[in-house]
Formats: C-alpha cells, structure tokens, sequence
C-alpha cells in the first residue's frame, strides 16, 4: 500500500485543486498528478475529472474516500501494533489542536498529562480544523481539540466548553469610543462570524479583515487598533502589545470547543484523560483571564 498516494488523494478531495494540494503537500503539481494518476491506474478507473475550475470526484472517486480512510487507519493501527510488540512498552499519545489554542493551553497541558503519565510518548501539533479532522480518521492523531468539526461516522464528537472572544484594543477602554475605521476584523470560523454580524448589524463596511489573530496582534503592534482575540491569548497579548486593553462593554462572543476522537478510541482511558485535562485546563484559563 502506498500511503502517498492514498493521502494525495484524500488532500485533492478536500481542494478540488492539484495546484492547492501540491502547496499544502510541498511537492510539485506534476507530482500530485503523477499520483493520481498511478492510483488510478491501479484502481482501473478515473478518480477525478480535471478542468480549469478544478478537479471534480467521479462517481468512483466519491466512493472510494470511504475505502480510502479505512485503509489508512488500517495501515496506522497495524504500524502501532507491531511497535508496541517489539518492546516498546511506553504509552504514546498524538494530540492536534487549533492554532488558536496552541500556545495558551498546549504546552501546559502535555505537562501536566506527563505528571499524570510519566513514561508517556508525545506528540503534538498545531493545525487548522479540516486537517486535524482528517488525521483522526486515518488515525494519525488520537485526540484533536477543534471549533467546527464534521459529522463523519467514524469519528465521535463532543463539546466540551467553549473559548471567549473578547473585544480588545489600544485605542479605547470603551465599547462606546470605539473608532471603528480602525477596527480590525478576525475570520476566525463561520460560527464566530454569524455571531459578530448579529451582535453589530450596523457595521456593514469593515476596512481590515483578517484570516487569524496573529495577523491582527501584528497590525495593532504596528498601528494599533481594536480587535476580537481570543480570552486564553488576552493576557500575554497585554503584554506585549503597548497599550492593550479589555474593551468595557463590549459583548464576548463565545465559540464552543469540542474534541473528535476516532470512534475506536472513545473508550481508550488514555484518550478520556487526555480530553478531560484539556476541558478542566481550558475552563481554568478562561475563569483566569476574566479575573
């Protein structure tokens, strides 16, 4: 089994793009096609139609993303079966979180579950949603804590809490004497926006709209500004932007948080400790930072 190949395909699936996919992957678009092409030679038939907007599943190539997911999952279960029989008694655990949520809980949380664990193995990443997601289900991570999972049916979802946004800015301590010609918008989900367009109807026209919070800490440290971040990243953000504050009155808009776990591993007990740990760290943090 070649694993590139069953990966380049599950990655053109998620685009409908072999220029994307070779970018997301690192390697050439002539090589993502070579691999699609080599799959589908061994398959005998055509995965993807390709055209100028892109490259479409066929009826085959839809139906084979279920066998595809399965063979990978295989092939990393079987991987670890036959490390843990060839003396490598220590438990080992792959965790990948949001980007967002990497630096205020990650570092914390893998010392704490070592407290728990000594000889635990780590491994962990930071990542954005879809990809985490997709890990889980070829079981390359055991536990991913994300914002907007997918419903698949291999995989068990559970909220667990919910991150904060707050409004934040180095112009004002106000909601009331906010300039909003120098509001910065964060694209941080679909969930997070519909939230942000309900709560300000009359904000039509926003200037600057950005696709993550480490662009928008990077605009108000250059010109400052008002932003949403996220309430775990407040405090150091306070601290290293001059004049960061908490905006008095503005509304926090909350973003539910939730862990996706392949539906093998929901019973594992070092599975359930690793994501009860991270809903008891991140509710801590989140008390923290409004106090």
């Amino acid at each position: 089994m070649n694993r590139q190949l069953l990966l380049t395909y599950m990655d053109v699936l998620e685009t409908r793009n072999f220029n994307r996919t070779a970018e997301r992957l690192n390697v050439t678009q002539s090589t993502v096609s070579a691999r699609i092409r080599q799959l589908e030679d061994e398959l005998a038939t055509r995965l993807f139609e390709r055209g100028r907007g892109g490259a479409d599943p066929t009826a085959a190539g839809r139906r084979f993303e279920t066998h595809c997911r399965s063979l990978l999952a295989a092939w990393s279960l079987a991987k670890r079966d036959v490390s843990a029989g060839s003396g490598l008694a220590r438990p080992r655990l792959r965790v990948s979180v949001q980007f967002t949520l990497a630096q205020p809980v990650l570092v914390d949380w893998a010392k704490q579950i070592r407290g728990q664990v000594p000889k635990l193995d780590l491994y962990l990443e930071a990542n954005f949603s879809q990809q985490i997601q997709r890990d889980v289900l070829t079981g390359e991570t055991d536990v991913g804590i994300v914002f907007a999972p997918q419903q698949f049916p291999d995989v068990h979802v559970a909220e667990f809490g919910a991150e904060n946004y707050v409004m934040m800015s180095t112009d004002c301590s106000r909601l009331i004497e906010v300039d909003w010609t120098r509001y910065i918008k964060v694209a941080y989900t679909s969930y997070f926006d519909r939230q942000h367009d309900e709560l300000f109807p009359n904000l039509l026209h926003v200037p600057t709209v950005v696709g993550s919070d480490d662009l928008a800490s990077g605009f108000l440290k250059a010109d400052g500004g008002t932003a949403y971040f996220p309430s775990l990243s407040a405090p150091s953000l306070m601290e290293t932007i001059p004049g960061l504050q908490l905006v008095e009155g503005a509304p926090v808009i909350p973003q539910p948080l939730y862990s996706i776990v392949h539906s093998r591993k929901r019973h594992d007990p070092l599975v359930a400790q690793a994501v009860l740990l991270f809903q008891k760290l991140i509710q801590a943090r989140i008390i923290e930072s409004f106090d």
